[in-house]
């Protein structure tokens, strides 16, 4: 048995750092081996902090390649005074955002759009009675506004429509808020259960093989915790701890065909994707509509890699053409003696492909962008090799 330390939960940290700047005016402390998202979205709040009130620039705010941070500090932003020009990567420029952009316009928000950004003109009196917002591309523009409302005077917040992909993470948001104005922020954030699905996946594909899984809470209000359910009906084992929870496959069995709805667990597409090839078993994943709206276009990427293995079929919805349902036959040739991925800048996928490793020889391009949610995931891969 070993001990994986996993990183805190983004999700909860980013809330928390945007809750307590915007409330308390006060820029939280962070972890060294926090991941690289948290400390974008850190380093941006202290040069919000740090603006001198003489400025009459615009202050730059570089958001690199961190969505959640791109979406939360628009909504922020508006209603901090100051002039501020908001940028980060093309890819990230080009995710959705204008939904969130005209809703903020809606209330009086001075937003334009350049070529590399967006100019903001900060405005503490905005205030509203209610608001409207499409969430289809995105639940972080519902969570954006969820996180300035107490600014706005608590406006009813209008979502459509009625279900949309991800809303689990609204949910996250709602709860942040309830607790931060009930307790302010908790000394211990929990572990990140998005992070944590390697290992699960790590142990069914080595049968014995024992992990400690450090830092998580099990019930968690992060529902990418539903991979306990998930892995308990394939053989994994999770013995919840003190310390965060024991996992354990005992032995390895057949795995029978089976659709899972990524409605509200989008970022556990790579690796149960590739854990289907890699078992192998036949794998229908449904409702990954938004999936080609992440750091990379997931979804088409991931078809296109792993057709190489086995039979992939698909299906389009009939009005986006995006991909809803992903459908991984079984696979029943072998793998070949080295691989070489394109990880196509996507943290996730990093730690995806990285799974093809128990069989076989890999290289990975550019594995370093693993550092966006899980900066020490190469280090704690060397544990499994001491390990094995």
């Amino acid at each position: 048995m070993f001990e994986i330390q996993l990183p805190r939960s983004k999700s909860l940290v980013i809330r928390y750092l945007i809750l307590n700047y915007l409330y308390y005016n006060q820029v939280l402390n962070i972890q060294d081996d926090d991941a690289e998202d948290v400390k974008t979205v850190h380093q941006a709040l202290k040069n919000i902090k740090n603006r001198s009130i003489y400025e009459t620039d615009p202050t730059v705010l570089d958001i690199k390649d961190c969505g959640a941070g791109y979406r939360f500090l628009m909504a922020m932003l508006s209603v901090v005074d100051g002039k501020w020009f908001l940028t980060g990567t093309d890819s990230v420029l080009q995710r959705p955002i204008d939904p969130l952009m005209h809703a903020l316009r809606r209330i009086g928000a001075e937003i334009e759009q350049t070529e590399k950004g967006w100019l903001i003109n900060g405005n503490s009196e905005l205030s509203a009675y209610s608001m409207v917002i499409d969430c289809t591309q995105s639940s972080q523009f519902a969570s954006a506004l969820w996180l300035i409302a107490q600014k706005l005077g608590s406006p009813a917040i209008q979502i459509t429509p009625a279900t949309f992909a991800s809303e689990s993470y609204l949910e996250i948001t709602k709860q942040v808020w309830g607790n931060f104005f009930l307790d302010g922020v908790p000394q211990k954030i929990e572990g990140d259960w998005s992070a944590a699905v390697y290992w699960y996946a790590y142990v069914l594909l080595n049968p014995g093989k024992k992990i400690t899984l450090k830092n998580l809470q099990y019930p968690s209000i992060q529902n990418d915790a539903k991979i306990v359910e998930w892995f308990a009906a394939w053989g994994v084992e999770t013995h919840r701890l003190e310390q965060g929870v024991e996992i354990i496959n005992p032995v390895k069995k057949e795995i029978n065909p089976l659709s899972i709805s990524l409605k509200n667990n989008l970022d556990l597409a790579p690796v149960l994707a590739v854990l289907s090839v890699l078992y192998p078993f036949e794998l229908t994943l449904e409702d990954i509509d938004n999936l080609d709206f992440k750091e990379s276009k997931r979804g088409t990427h991931l078809v296109q890699t792993l057709m190489q293995f086995t039979e992939i079929q698909t299906i389009t919805h009939p009005d986006t053409g995006q991909i809803h349902t992903i459908k991984i036959l079984k696979r029943t040739t072998p793998l070949p003696n080295l691989l070489t991925f394109d990880s196509f800048n996507d943290h996730r996928m990093v730690m995806a492909f990285h799974l093809f490793s128990c069989f076989t020889n890999i290289t990975i391009q550019n594995s370093n962008v693993v550092k966006k949610s899980y900066p020490f995931f190469f280090s704690q891969i060397q544990l499994t090799l001491k390990n094995k």
